[in-house]
């Protein structure tokens, strides 16, 4: 059966703990590809826009009579008015129909579009554009909604190896204190550290 969910791209953003490479297993022993992306307002209207109009969607193709329930959308607006989206892809996915099982993952291209290699590290703080399904889904308990399934990322500004940025943490540069490498105290043998005690 074809696949019938609609694929977009959205826009560049900065990757906030992303899994891309390998899954994260800490809530789900069989895994899950995962990345949140913050993105700006200015940027981001369109495709919070294609996830509100996906969930009045899916709640209008709920049948029955009444009002239908809505689940919270896969986002949220951080205090400075950013947007932080959040994309998921099971790493591995039971027919429950046939019992059947397979494992799947994100495709990973760099800014060429050259498939990067599987051991690359993806940090927080690196930026890309991610590739996504939008997939409608219905529960009594949560209601109708959409979630964003993690296709592929293209990454544009890659962060691996010497920590997070500061931006994926929601950092801006200020003005204030910049470390110098005269910032660090010279280092000294325990004797002398101990003189005055």
């Amino acid at each position: 059966m074809p696949n019938t969910n609609p694929r977009f791209v959205s826009p560049l953003g900065v990757a906030v703990y992303p899994y891309l490479t390998k899954p994260d297993t800490k809530f789900n022993s069989d895994g899950e590809y995962k990345t949140t992306l913050r993105v700006s307002k200015e940027h981001g209207e369109d495709i919070i826009n294609k996830i509100d109009d996906a969930i009045k969607a899916s709640a209008s193709s709920v049948k029955g009579k009444g009002s239908v329930k809505t689940a919270n959308p896969p986002y949220k607006t951080d205090e400075n008015g950013d947007y932080l989206i959040n994309f998921k892809l099971k790493a591995k996915v039971t027919n429950s129909k046939t019992g059947n099982t397979w494992t799947q993952q994100p495709a990973v291209f760099d800014a060429t579009g050259k498939p990067m290699k599987e051991n690359t590290i993806i940090w927080g703080g690196s930026e890309m554009k991610i590739s996504y399904e939008l997939v409608p889904y219905h529960t009594s308990m949560i209601g109708a909604g959409v979630t964003l399934r993690l296709k592929a990322a293209q990454i544009l500004k890659l962060v691996s190896g010497d920590g997070a940025a500061a931006s994926s943490f929601g950092f801006n540069k200020e003005e204030g204190f910049e470390q110098t490498e005269t910032d660090f105290p010279t280092e000294t043998n325990d004797e002398e550290n101990l003189k005055d005690f």
